[in-house]
């Protein structure tokens, strides 16, 4: 579903930068904080993170053939996860800090950095000058359901600690397919930002979306034609 795809890669941009994990916003890397065999938590990261991905949506009762365009209540998680390893050295006194706060590297501490970072995050979310927020905000009707977590482990004497954020929002309807986005939708407000990204993996992955919406001057060719065609 494309609001699940832009409700995830709004929240991504709106994040970078913002936070104390600078640029490390992961795109649906579950796999940045996952549980191994022997049920301790392992993260392939070097540096501080927070990696975004959607889960679960539910959509119930007197659903018809374009309800197959709704998501209903999807579940955002937004997930920040530090270790142990993750410090920064002083060049001249040896001594290591937390990366951004330059605190000894004490578990207390580490807690600090994520309970810091998951403010930032709200902070940027519901920023009013985060262009990125604001789509992120209008692509559904509202939030639902806020769930915080809180995990911690030593791996290999490696002490990691995570917090997750999981947002439960009513996405809107995607955009039916072969019919014009409204200029003044949130649609188009996504798209028109798209466009002015350089990174040439967003480029092509606007051009697929737009592609998934189909041709309206196509669609109403086929229907003055009568003939169905899409």
């Amino acid at each position: 579903m494309l609001g699940r795809t832009a409700l995830r890669m709004a929240a991504i941009e709106a994040l970078k930068g913002n936070t104390l994990v600078g640029g490390n916003v992961l795109d649906s890397e579950i796999g940045a904080l996952d549980v191994g065999a022997d049920g301790n938590l392992r993260t392939d990261q070097e540096k501080p993170f927070i990696s975004v991905y959607v889960e679960g949506a539910k959509l119930e009762g007197g659903a018809d053939i374009r309800a197959l365009h709704r998501s209903g209540p999807t579940e955002l998680v937004i997930e920040i996860g530090i270790t142990a390893a993750m410090v920064e050295t002083n060049a001249e006194t040896g001594e290591s800090s937390i990366v951004g706060l330059q605190i000894p590297p004490t578990d207390p501490a580490f807690e600090f950095f994520l309970e810091c970072t998951a403010r930032q995050v709200v902070n940027a979310l519901t920023d009013p000058g985060n262009a990125w927020a604001e789509i992120w905000r209008g692509l559904s009707s509202g939030v639902a359901r806020i769930e915080r977590r809180r995990t911690a482990d030593a791996t290999h004497g490696v002490r990691i600690a995570a917090h997750q954020i999981i947002i439960t929002v009513d996405l809107l309807p995607d955009p039916v397919y072969g019919e014009p986005v409204a200029a003044t939708s949130i649609w188009q407000k996504f798209f028109d930002k798209l466009a002015t990204s350089t990174d040439p993996v967003t480029v092509k992955k606007r051009a697929a979306m737009l592609a998934l919406l189909g041709d309206p001057d196509a669609t109403l060719n086929s229907e003055a034609r009568g003939d169905g065609s899409a």
